[in-house]
């Protein structure tokens, strides 16, 4: 388990950089990059997913240490965009809405997996119910 959230600035960069390089040979990244991201302090509302011109970048992230739903989207996309094993990837985040439930989720997509639809989850994008509808989707661009 990580402890990342009550260390100083420094320490969690360095926490967060060993993370990467887990990640780079693990048999499961990405449950491994959610744990890690499990740590860190959660706040309701800190960052305004509709305007992307607003959104911390992946190590203002890590140094304002504020994680509310969104951020931790961000923060889990960020995190394997830096590993080699998934320069491949082309991460989508979404704003979607369940017209039934009327349920916002901020999800993560990665290839055949969803991040952000079922609590701590990665779920194969197949498992979305038909009622879910996007208001909003991010191509995220590559971060090297």
């Amino acid at each position: 388990m990580y402890k990342t959230f009550d260390q100083k600035t420094e320490l969690r960069f360095s926490a967060w950089r060993e993370i990467r390089q887990k990640l780079e040979e693990s048999i499961t990244p990405l449950e491994n990059v959610v744990d890690f991201f499990q740590t860190f302090p959660k706040v309701k509302v800190y960052t305004d997913p509709y305007d992307q011109s607003t959104w911390p970048t992946a190590w203002e992230l890590i140094e304002e240490n504020e994680f509310c739903p969104f951020n931790l989207i961000l923060g889990i996309c960020y995190t394997l965009q830096l590993c080699d094993r998934f320069s491949h990837i082309h991460p989508k985040i979404t704003i979607s809405i369940d017209i039934v439930t009327k349920s916002v989720y901020y999800m993560l997509f990665i290839d055949d997996y969803v991040y952000g639809f079922e609590d701590g989850a990665w779920i194969p994008t197949k498992r979305l119910p038909k009622s879910l509808k996007n208001i909003k989707i991010y191509d995220m661009p590559p971060l090297h």
